[in-house]
């Protein structure tokens, strides 16, 4: 059993040996196709913790134009399936961005409005999400099965 863990453990960490600490990551999610939706999401990534925040933003050229930024918190996970293919999962919850007043107070609750998940490979580099966003109408949409890239 002790062998299970420690090749596991081993996995995890080779796997994130080219990000150690806390990281920029960029990633366009999308087809590229024209008209189609895009969301753009940068984060922070903490790899001792597990934790990643930032923003993103969905847009599509439709009309009325699709225009939602929100602020992204949320954890990653190391998924090995076999000794040698090590993936990524990104699970987060998007916020309303609000400027609140420095001495406003406690400020209102949020509801999340974007529920996003991504399964990243090549070292973080490309991959493929899902994500479910609330319109300005309560609408809620889902989005399947979409490329990630990671941007320069």
């Amino acid at each position: 059993m002790a062998n299970t863990a420690t090749a596991t453990t081993h996995v995890a960490q080779s796997s994130a040996t080219a990000h150690i600490g806390l990281f920029p990551l960029a990633l366009q999610i999308g087809s590229g196709a024209p008209g189609a939706q895009k969301f753009d999401v940068h984060l922070l990534v903490n790899t001792p913790d597990e934790t990643i925040t930032g923003f993103g933003n969905i847009t599509q050229a439709t009309n009325p134009p699709l225009n939602i930024n929100t602020k992204l918190e949320g954890t990653f996970t190391y998924m090995t399936v076999m000794p040698k293919n090590t993936s990524v999962l990104i699970m987060a919850k998007g916020y309303p961005v609000i400027n609140w007043p420095a001495h406003g107070g406690i400020g209102p609750v949020l509801m999340p409005i974007v529920d996003l998940q991504i399964v990243l490979e090549n070292g973080w580099g490309s991959g493929v999400a899902n994500y479910k966003y609330q319109d300005a109408n309560g609408t809620w949409h889902s989005v399947q099965d979409v490329p990630v890239k990671m941007l320069s």
